[in-house]
């Protein structure tokens, strides 16, 4: 039952109560012939309701009809003598219900009600134990000593009760029940339950009819028996394993009645797959109309043998003939037919029985043919894939096709690149307070111009990169490998040859002027080619791994910073202990060791006339970052004197998910007067006078006496004294500064750790005054050359030492 407050109780009490008697004295006290219009009306609504398929208002009309049968009797009571008013009213009442009750079942009005079954007194209560839900004792034969196949098995959730789909011997199949199935004693019907995350539910089989009884009962998980007409078995196993019993007579009175389909040599439910063979043929004609092709629907005769005895009927295969010629190809519905221009030849993908799909190519004067592979890949290059034709010439069918994403695995930094083969979102900036915008991120378009002629050897297929100008595309075409198995193209834009020789890897600018390119020499570094100025520029000197993205102005990279032992824990402080040589000697470096792993990081590339600029990975914020702020920031004191550089939050998953909404913590700070400080969130603010500075840190580990969730901590840095303190006070809300004044910090506190996507939670301002964390036991920093630590980072003093400190150069 549904748990309800007792004010909520009472309220539906009353409502119930005023339903019931308010109708009741209405029809009590106008006089008897409107009385018995009110009653006679409500019985045509229900009539009216129920023609017009309004099943909700009929039920309503009933109700008030249940009300006015009883207020006429205490109506016709009033009326009569005293020795006939409680007769007659009593009889009135009973009638006037009863007529109620026999139109709403002879308008459909009746609710149906569940079957339910009783407790049996079976071991006191409890089952005798049968067929677990959780599987291992499926039937696998039936009665008559038949074989049942059982698959496709699955789960509700992880660990939840089985799903499965049994067949029976004479093709019935029954798709997604429980495990705990039972046949009755006779064989004539066989019982299962279908478990779900909501209200169970309880299916009968009547093998001899063919007839599917879906059964309005939730009791059952798990079936015992199923013997003299009556179904016994357990609730939930999970709550009492309570037994129960109900008759199949009971069961099947207030079941929904389905027959199953014949189709070949299957017995189904009725469902989506007949539309799917609503197509009984496909006509293709060609441009002049001179062709034509024909395919008719074709269905194995066998589906009980197929792995998945339903694939045909969902992706149904049609047999095709061309200008009324039968061939043994087989095609689909959505099969995309290419015409040449002149209608005499035409390709597609198709297969022959018991093969594979193939490009097969046909011509009035030379019949068929299939075309070789469209594609000969090499491990070095980007991953490729491709579907459906899209054009017809009289040397090459054009492929739609695109490079995989090259995610790193970390999100903007990673030791390994995940090969992604789908649009997906993509960090694109930032907003003031720090939450990453996201918007998606389109794979590489390219079209594959396969050769009509040949046996596909390398080289043979042509490149075609997205529109670049216009409808111009940027051909790409193989002229050898390099000694690490490297592709190396030339590039052709319309009229233009684009010198130099390139790897196959490139981006179009969403805006269509350039391309980006990398050289298959080992200069490494970016080149963009400007189609309308015909020139190229170069950037910095980078060991490129491949290319990201091109949106506006700015080329986004992933590029080789170094590699990292094996035995070593990457730390924010220390990514890389092995940097790279030259690019012209780094080939060697590059490649896999079992030793080390190469570190990935995500660099951007700002496009101007003069050539590409490395932007720098940091921002610079002007307002105190929210908890959920992504990355790496600086952010200057209000006298600008001093400055604070925050890098390497994480959320507690550290993967390469966005989670947009989610708290960051791990953060390592450094400001331009020294202070080093790690495990830190990003929410942080600098006072007025820029003396002390108010930072966060995320406890995701709390024990029980804290509640066992997350809590925040927060933190005061004084960088004149250089000194630490830690509050004791435990906020549990995502904090986000406001301000901080002389005397007081103000923090704004949410209802939840993660930032909701409506923003409805304005969060509520909590004030924590500076003389009450300045009581607070402070840590001396500890001086390091020019850095002052705490005591927990002097381990990492000589990473602290080593870093790259050229974000906060313009405070030094």
């Amino acid at each position: 039952m549904d748990e309800k407050s007792l004010p909520r109780l009472l309220l539906d009490l009353l409502w119930q109560l005023a339903v019931l008697l308010i109708p009741i004295f209405l029809v009590t006290v106008v006089p008897l012939p409107l009385a018995l219009g009110v009653v006679l009306g409500c019985a045509a609504l229900m009539w009216l309701a129920a023609r017009a398929g309004w099943l909700r208002t009929g039920r309503g009309a009933a109700r008030v009809m249940t009300s006015a049968a009883i207020g006429l009797g205490f109506n016709l009571g009033r009326a009569l003598p005293a020795y006939w008013d409680i007769a007659g009213a009593a009889v009135v009442m009973f009638c006037g219900l009863a007529c109620v009750s026999h139109l709403e079942r002879r308008f459909g009005l009746a609710d149906t009600t569940k079957a339910k079954a009783k407790s049996s007194p079976l071991s006191g209560g409890q089952s005798s134990g049968g067929a677990s839900a959780w599987g291992g004792d499926e039937p696998r034969v039936t009665p008559e000593g038949e074989p049942i196949r059982v698959f496709n098995y699955s789960e509700i959730a992880m660990g939840g009760p089985v799903l499965c789909d049994y067949l029976l011997p004479d093709g019935v199949l029954l798709q997604g029940l429980g495990a705990s199935a039972r046949f009755s004693n006779d064989g004539r019907y066989f019982a299962a339950p279908l478990p779900s995350r909501q209200a169970w539910g309880l299916v009968v089989l009547d093998r001899e009819l063919h007839q599917l009884y879906h059964c309005s009962c939730d009791e059952f998980w798990e079936l015992d028996a199923f013997n003299g007409g009556t179904l016994s078995g357990r609730y939930s196993p999970l709550v009492d394993n309570g037994a129960r019993e109900i008759s199949l007579e009971q069961l099947l009175a207030t079941a929904e009645k389905v027959s199953l389909v014949p189709i070949a040599d299957l017995w189904l439910e009725p469902g989506a797959w007949q539309q799917y063979l609503e197509v009984e043929t496909l006509r293709h004609t060609s441009p002049d109309g001179q062709q034509r092709l024909d395919a008719s629907l074709v269905l194995p005769t066998r589906l009980r043998d197929l792995p998945q005895p339903c694939d045909p009927l969902r992706n149904p295969e049609y047999r095709v003939s061309i200008n009324a010629e039968p061939t043994a190809l087989l095609i689909r519905a959505d099969t995309a037919i290419i015409w040449h221009p002149d209608g005499r030849a035409f390709a597609c993908r198709a297969r022959m029985a018991d093969e594979s799909p193939d490009y097969w190519l046909w011509h009035l004067d030379r019949g068929w043919q299939t075309l070789p592979c469209p594609w000969t890949p090499a491990d070095s290059e980007p991953s490729l894939g491709w579907s459906e034709p899209l054009e017809l010439d009289d040397h090459h069918l054009r492929l739609s096709s695109y490079f995989d994403y090259p995610q790193p695995d970390h999100g903007r930094y990673g030791y390994g690149l995940y090969s992604i083969h789908s649009d997906c979102d993509a960090q694109i900036g930032h907003a003031p307070n720090g939450r990453i915008l996201v918007a998606e991120r389109q794979l590489t378009r390219v079209q594959l111009a396969v050769p009509l002629t040949g046996d596909g050897q390398r080289g043979a297929t042509i490149v075609e990169s997205s529109p670049v100008q216009g409808k111009t595309r940027a051909q790409f075409t193989w002229q050898q490998d390099n000694d690490q198995g490297l592709g190396g193209y030339t590039c052709r834009i319309g009229e233009w040859a684009v010198p130099g020789v390139w790897q196959l890897d490139h981006r179009v600018s969403d805006a269509g002027r350039y391309i980006a390119l990398i050289p298959i020499t080992a200069a490494g570094h970016v080149v963009v080619a400007d189609a309308q100025e015909r020139q190229l520029l170069n950037s910095p000197a980078l060991l490129v791994a491949r290319l990201l993205d091109f949106r506006g102005p700015t080329v986004s990279v992933a590029v080789i910073r170094g590699r990292l032992n094996q035995d070593r824990q990457s730390t924010p402080l220390q990514r890389f202990d092995q940097s790279p040589p030259e690019a012209h000697d780094a080939a060697d470096f590059c490649q896999h060791r079992p030793d080390s792993r190469l570190y990935y990081e995500w660099c951007e590339l700002n496009v101007s006339p003069q050539g590409l600029t490395a932007l720098p990975d940091w921002r610079l914020v002007k307002q105190p970052q929210s908890a959920v702020a992504d990355g790496n920031f600086v952010q200057p004191a209000p006298t600008d004197t001093d400055a604070a550089w925050l890098f390497g939050c994480e959320t507690e998953y550290a993967d390469s998910w966005l989670r947009v909404q989610s708290p960051r913590l791990g953060g390592h700070l450094l400001t331009a007067s020294g202070c080093a400080i790690g495990d830190l969130a990003p929410s942080m603010i600098w006072s007025e006078g820029a003396r002390y500075l108010a930072l966060t840190r995320l406890h995701t580990d709390m024990d029980d006496e804290h509640g066992g969730r997350s809590a925040w901590q927060v933190l005061l840095l004084d960088v004149q004294e250089r000194t630490l303190r830690r509050s004791p006070q435990w906020l549990h809300n995502r904090p986000q500064f406001e301000s901080f004044k002389a005397d007081a910090l103000k923090v704004r506190l949410f209802l939840r750790d993660w930032e909701a996507e409506d923003d409805t939670d304005r969060g509520s301002i909590t004030v924590i005054k500076l003389s009450d964390l300045l009581t607070l036991p402070a840590e001396a920093l500890t001086p390091h050359g020019e850095l002052w630590l705490t005591q927990d980072q002097l381990g990492n003093a000589e990473a602290w030492q080593a870093l790259d400190t050229s974000a906060l150069s313009h405070w030094r």
